[in-house]
């Protein structure tokens, strides 16, 4: 008697979604779909039952990106506000190919209140609220082709039954308490596929804890508020940092809310610092530090910045305004200790930014520039980082309650991602949130505002001016707010002058932003990607330098007649700031003479030091040994990577005699 073989059930099929941008060569590996992919996978009954896909993870054209799910028993798609719009459209796509097949979204743009959500979308099948592992992996286990009824009460889902449109949510799910319990998708080995492919250079987030001690009301942080945070183990991220190295990973985008928090994050950097030191990689870490810098973050920073690894730190503020701070439930640390990190991290060669939101509840424009002002006058000039303030759905600020009561003037627009590529033959465009008004700024006094902000970053902090008004500053005592209100006015009065003509774009730019538009930035000759307005001018004024400065100088001369003394000064602290500036051109002349130790005086007050502008010969010196002469490059280098690490002075010598 012969055995006959007993043929095996068909395992269903499993396809993890989570799309993104490319950013240039840079593509992320879909973090999130990954760890769901092997905490699953962990469970003999799941590898018993299902085959995984290859991911689905860069934006494509709807047909393909459908194709190559074919006839998946289950998609799985991680969304947030980037790509929300196009994981839905692919769903529908899904189910209209592929009817009986199970859709899950998940992720934090999936809204905890759902309303309406799935008379909007009835092809999704199942959300998933919060952390996501355990919750799928009991998703999988009560999956049936041909009997959803066990999906419709499980933990931390919404069940939507197609047939009868009848929603069942399930109770909250508590947050995962041992993080450990979670593999690692790196370590097992679910992205090596991908690594091996050579045409991107990879970028890979990285969790080190799950968490945030904090409230802040515009944040949607792991959709929770002032959580306990958790840890990875360090077995774990030791191991991980090594693998990174060994796949020759570009970057990595720390997905820690609070970097630093912790004394064992030392460890962690010095371990990255070392494998680049070895092998060259991780060639780039970012991360978000911990809210109130302290010297724990100084001492990481300088790592970091040893190793040749990171652009800046940030010092962030969100606003200096202290009715806002109790707004979003945020406090800052003493400006006197700002004031003393920031000459410390000066003085050591290190860059920090500080980010600002605008408009947040409670901001006026007085109170805006007053905050820059002193930001300013505590010698940031390394980077201010303005924000858009975007409505994350299950924030506090995403509350009807909180909108109405603090004013929000809401509008939909195409969402911005600085520095993606340009999307000519884009399907689908997604959309964000933003605040352009308050009970405080209504939408004339948030363009005003912004042109302030505008002027701030992209003639300050990008330097164009920024000597200029730190002389300004600290010789003939004009405040920076006065000087780039100034500045402001004579473009809008000049609108034929180089810096009128940035002004006209900023205006018709908010405009259609009040009209849904969105804050793309296009600059032709340039790297083909989206530029912010600031870094959008800033490009264009570099094509035209000479012109700029010479306006530049009238406008001084005119509004400060009472320096007309002076005017020798003032040209050659012109002439000084002109040649300082990176420009894709080489500079027409890289010394001059000089009748006074600008270059000194500038050094010194830009890094809070007691500075002293006097009478002696002085001949300034810049290198030009560094030429960018192909404009893309120029834009990428300088502008892109270069904004927060301060790649846009030239260095210089002085000699005086």
């Amino acid at each position: 008697m012969s055995d006959i073989a007993t043929e095996k059930p068909r395992r269903s099929k499993v396809q993890l979604v989570q799309l993104n941008n490319k950013y240039g060569s840079q593509v992320y590996l879909p973090y999130s779909a990954g760890v769901l992919q092997s905490y699953v996978q962990s469970d003999p009954y799941v590898n018993d039952n299902f085959l995984f896909n290859n991911f689905v993870f860069i934006r494509e054209k709807l047909d393909d990106m459908v194709k190559k799910i074919g006839d998946a028993d289950v998609l799985g798609v991680s969304c947030y506000v980037w790509n929300w719009t196009l994981s839905l459209k692919l769903a529908e796509k899904v189910r209209e190919k592929n009817p009986n097949c199970l859709i899950v979204f998940g992720g934090p743009q999936v809204p905890n209140q759902l309303k309406g959500f799935f008379k909007e979308n009835n092809f999704v099948d199942m959300t998933v609220h919060g952390e996501g592992e355990v919750t799928f992996l009991e998703i999988l286990k009560k999956f049936d082709p041909d009997d959803r009824s066990a999906l419709s009460a499980i933990a931390g889902t919404t069940f939507h039954d197609r047939s009868s449109s009848k929603c069942t949510r399930g109770e909250s799910r508590d947050r995962i308490k041992d993080l450990n319990t979670i593999p690692s998708p790196y370590l097992t080995g679910v992205f090596d596929g991908l690594l091996q492919t050579k045409d991107y250079s990879w970028m890979v987030t990285w969790e080190t804890n799950r968490g945030c001690p904090f409230k802040c009301t515009f944040c949607d942080w792991g959709s929770a508020v002032a959580t306990k945070v958790r840890k990875f183990s360090d077995e774990r991220l030791l191991a991980e940092i090594d693998y990174f190295s060994s796949k020759e990973v570009d970057l990595i985008f720390g997905a820690d809310a609070n970097f630093g928090i912790f004394p064992r994050d030392k460890d962690y950097a010095l371990r990255l610092a070392e494998k680049k030191k070895e092998t060259g990689y991780p060639n780039q870490f970012r991360v978000c530090f911990t809210k109130n810098s302290t010297d724990k973050v100084f001492e990481l920073a300088r790592i970091f910045s040893d190793a040749g690894m990171n652009k800046g730190v940030s010092i962030s503020m969100q606003s200096l305004n202290e009715t806002t701070l109790e707004s979003i439930k945020r406090k800052n640390i003493k400006m006197k200790f700002f004031n003393d990190l920031q000459k410390k991290y000066v003085a050591n060669g290190l860059v920090t930014y500080t980010e600002l939101i605008l408009p947040l509840p409670g901001e006026t424009y007085e109170s805006f520039v007053e905050g820059v002002d002193t930001l300013l006058d505590n010698s940031q000039h390394s980077g201010i980082v303005m924000y858009n303030c975007s409505i994350m759905p299950n924030a506090e600020m995403g509350e009807e309650k909180y909108q109405k009561e603090h004013g929000l003037d809401l509008i939909k627009i195409p969402i911005f991602q600085a520095h993606s590529d340009k999307k000519d033959d884009e399907e689908v465009t997604e959309t964000e949130t933003i605040v352009i008004g308050t009970n405080t700024m209504n939408r004339d006094s948030y363009k005003e505002t912004y042109k302030f902000a505008w002027a701030i970053q992209s003639m300050h902090l990008l330097g164009l001016l920024q000597i200029v008004a730190i002389v300004f500053r600290y010789h003939f005592g004009v405040k920076y707010c006065d000087f780039y209100k100034a500045i402001v006015k004579y473009g809008e009065d000049n609108p034929d002058t180089t810096l009128g003509k940035e002004l006209c774009y900023v205006d018709n730019l908010i405009d259609g932003v009040f009209t849904g538009g969105g804050y793309d930035q296009y600059v032709p000759g340039f790297e083909d990607i989206s530029w912010p307005p600031e870094e959008a001018s800033y490009l264009r004024v570099s094509e035209n330098l000479d012109t700029f400065y010479e306006e530049i100088k009238s406008h001084i001369m005119n509004e400060y007649t009472f320096y007309k003394d002076d005017e020798k000064l003032i040209s050659d602290i012109i002439t000084y700031q002109k040649m300082r500036v990176v420009s894709f051109k080489p500079p027409s002349s890289t010394s001059f003479t000089t009748s006074h130790n600008i270059h000194q005086f500038f050094e010194e007050a830009r890094s809070g030091q007691l500075a002293n502008l006097v009478e002696c010969q002085s001949t300034i010196t810049v290198d030009s040994s560094k030429i960018y002469d192909d404009k893309k490059l120029f834009s990428r280098e300088v502008v892109w990577y270069g904004r927060k690490g301060g790649k846009f002075f030239r260095t210089a010598s002085e000699d005086i005699t």
